[in-house]
């Protein structure tokens, strides 16, 4: 294995900070950027390594003889004149393996090459493959298009046509080459870059070369400016964990509803808007250091509504809108099938039933195995009852976001861990408050053990469901099983409701339930009912739960704490969650609105409530072990 490093350069931009050294001696957390190269390279099995040189060449010489040449065999050879990226290689192609990997010299990387050789090895027909990556200024970066199964089509050098979309895949300047591939241009006098002139040479030519998209680190430490954000991710350690050695966290984005605006189903880039706030929250995730993937049911495509090409076009101007506004995504995976027949145009071969239609786990998995992700340190955020079972179904926390659907479709018969306005806001939760509330939450429950019962009430939209699921987070990361038992569940038929908010529950029905699921003596499975709040009709059995004597339940509702004589003493944790009364009547009140509710009637039934449910819960909270307030959410959720 065989590895060609670019390191003749005469590093110009950086004279101010390193003098007269070659830039690849640069130093990087106290070791020259060529050493992180050459040791990255002999960590992935290249035993030789041919580093090109040209300016200040006996200092490159001096290093790698002192350093003992790491131990492999490490050749200095000098390129001569100038040649351009590709021309330096071209010019020392006798000394070259069958197949050998391009570095350049200015790039600091920590990038997993045993994964980017598998991959090179596996397409044998490539002449090249080329590693790419998103970045959060695609607009004055070197961009490559690729079809579908990841073959480059096309290469795009800055600057860019300002009215066309293009996909944010930037070359990075690292690639697999075979040199069987570059004899027709072994004796070309003119100097030759390899993304600007060698490779869209090649392509016009029939040669075939491959994409492969990572995630991983590498940047380019050309400026002083570069110079130091490299040392600075290398000093935190940013750099190591955007290596797919290492798991990865990640966000799972729907797409309609969430990112975009859902306007019906979006057959051309045209109809295409993001979400106010949808760029800032990816860019925040993006900073974050969250992996960020799209995954998004087109039934578009085997409608006949749009074709492949059409949906890669719509998903060109995504990348375009958000890399404008400083944010990416790092893959994007669609579903583009549809069981159900009938359509006029519909594309016949895609009228099946798959594995990668939400909420079937198949795009999730498929992004798992790619990206090396940890569910548990993961996300699912999207609009509908849809991404939630998806998120259930994959062992993956969820965030249902207000805007698009809002959760409102009720397909799937299923509650979100955590619910917030729309995806800026999801960005605030997951990265400011969420850590406040597991802490919040770990507090409160140290003295919890197996087979006890956590109660959680406080007002109507007080955070009494964001607690409880926060609860559940923690027992489940300290090895217990926990299930949220959310006494909404119950709330009876608009028809059938009786006075107060005691009358609004089937209060007989929950005592029944609980003392059952607080008796178990070996594991079963329950039904559990579904409230639909758009239509307030009530689902019997539409949930399964799994419940042991070894169950902690988390049991959350305005009532939730007339009900721990259900459980024998020493067993129960009651909680009250408190909350600003103005923020708790704007978070009512929108409520209401979102179901279609005009301004004037949600202020009425707040005002309802007031009377015949506030008196009886505040007269609850007397009998709670502790009493909460969740400020984190107080102070992140503006009032209207």
């Amino acid at each position: 294995m065989q590895a060609v490093v670019l390191a003749g350069g005469l590093g110009t931009r950086l004279r101010g900070r390193i003098g007269d050294l070659p830039k690849s001696l640069a130093n990087i957390g106290g070791k020259p950027l060529l050493e992180h190269q050459i040791l990255l390279a002999k960590q992935h099995g290249i035993e030789r390594i041919l580093i090109l040189v040209n300016h200040a060449a006996e200092q490159i010489v001096e290093f790698c003889n002192h350093r003992g040449n790491w131990g492999i065999e490490v050749r200095c050879v000098d390129d001569g004149a100038p040649r351009g990226t590709a021309g330096a290689v071209l010019s020392v192609l006798d000394l070259l393996d069958e197949d050998f990997l391009t570095i350049y010299g200015d790039t600091m990387l920590d990038v997993d090459l045993t994964r980017f050789k598998r991959f090179h090895e596996k397409h044998e027909a490539a002449a090249a493959t080329v590693f790419t990556h998103p970045n959060d200024h695609p607009h004055d970066s070197d961009l490559i298009e690729t079809s579908e199964d990841g073959v480059v089509t096309a290469f795009h050098p800055y600057p860019h046509d300002p009215g066309c979309f293009y996909p944010n895949k930037v070359s990075a300047a690292l690639y697999y080459i075979r040199r069987q591939a570059l004899y027709p241009w072994r004796a070309t006098a003119t100097p030759l870059d390899f993304g600007k002139d060698l490779f869209p040479e090649m392509l016009r030519a029939g040669a075939e070369i491959r994409s492969y998209s990572s995630p991983e680190y590498i940047k380019d430490a050309g400026t002083p400016a570069r110079l130091d954000k490299v040392c600075a991710d290398l000093a935190s350690g940013r750099i190591a964990r955007a290596s797919l050695a290492s798991p990865q966290k990640a966000v799972f984005l729907d797409r309609d509803g969430c990112i975009n605006v859902d306007d019906g189903h979006i057959d051309r880039p045209e109809r295409f808007e993001l979400i106010e706030g949808a760029a800032a929250a990816i860019a925040c995730f993006n900073q974050a250091e969250y992996r960020t993937i799209v995954v998004t049911n087109q039934p578009v495509v085997a409608r006949g509504d749009c074709s492949v090409r059409d949906l890669r076009m719509i998903h060109n101007k995504m990348e375009t809108e958000l890399g404008r506004r400083g944010a990416f995504v790092d893959a994007i995976y669609y579903c583009p099938h549809h069981p159900d027949r009938g359509f006029a145009g519909e594309v016949a071969a895609l009228k099946v039933h798959c594995e990668c239609r939400k909420p079937a786990t198949g795009l999730i998995d498929q992004a798992i195995e790619a990206l090396y992700i940890d569910r548990r340190q993961s996300w699912v955020i999207g609009d509908s009852s849809t991404d939630i079972a998806l998120a259930k179904r994959s062992g993956i926390r969820s965030i249902l976001v207000e805007t698009g659907a809002g959760g409102l479709d009720s397909k799937y018969h299923v509650m979100p861990d955590y619910t917030v306005p729309d995806l800026f806001e999801a960005a605030k939760f997951i990265l400011t408050v969420h850590p406040t509330l597991v802490d919040t939450a770990s507090d409160l429950i140290a003295h919890v053990n197996p087979g006890d019962v956590c109660f959680v009430a406080g007002l109507s939209r007080s955070g009494k469901s964001v607690l409880s699921s926060a609860i559940a987070e923690v027992l489940r990361g300290r090895g217990f099983d926990a299930q949220v038992v959310a006494l909404d569940r119950w709330i009876r038929p608009a028809t059938d409701r009786e006075a107060t908010v005691m009358g609004r529950y089937d209060m007989k029905e929950i005592r029944k339930i609980l003392s059952r699921l607080v008796s178990v003596r070996s594991r079963e499975t329950l039904d559990l009912p579904y409230y639909e709040k758009l239509s307030r009709v009530s689902h019997p059995g539409s949930e399964k739960i799994s419940i042991s004597p070894e169950t902690i339940l988390v049991v959350e509702g305005a009532v939730a704490l007339s009900l721990s004589d259900v459980v024998l003493p020493g067993r129960a944790h009651t909680f009250f969650v408190d909350i600003d009364e103005e923020l708790r009547r704007y978070r009512v009140t929108r409520e209401y609105s979102r179901r279609g509710v005009d301004r004037e009637a949600a202020a009425r039934i707040y005002s309802s409530r007031q009377e015949d449910e506030t008196p009886i819960v505040l007269a609850s909270r007397a009998s709670a072990n502790q009493c909460v307030r969740l400020r984190a959410i107080e102070l992140i959720e503006a009032v209207g």
